[in-house]
């Protein structure tokens, strides 16, 4: 679904796990590409940034992204989180 904001076109994506190793890094790198609205679903309750992470801070502010805690064990919750977006990345590590 892409969403257009002043003459600007933005793709809107899912993150699953995009506050784990691999998922952080890939986040920030789709708010450094400039054309991405980001979605990060991810276990805990909420979000808590780190300093470094302004360009995060901002997105979040701006609208530019946003955060869902998701327990991806249950069905219905990744139904919620998924809803309306064309791309998905899953980086969530599955506990048995």
């Amino acid at each position: 679904m892409a969403i257009v904001e002043e003459g600007k076109e933005f793709e809107t994506c899912v993150v699953f796990g995009g506050r784990g190793f691999i998922g952080k890094p890939l986040v920030d790198r789709l708010l450094r590409l400039d054309n991405w609205i980001v979605r990060i679903a991810d276990s805990f309750p909420t979000i808590q940034l780190e300093p470094s992470e302004s360009l995060l801070s901002h997105a979040l502010s701006s609208g530019r992204a946003s955060y869902l805690p998701v327990d991806v064990r249950h069905k219905s919750n990744i139904i919620t989180g998924t809803t309306s977006y064309n791309f998905f990345y899953g980086m969530h590590k599955f506990s048995t």
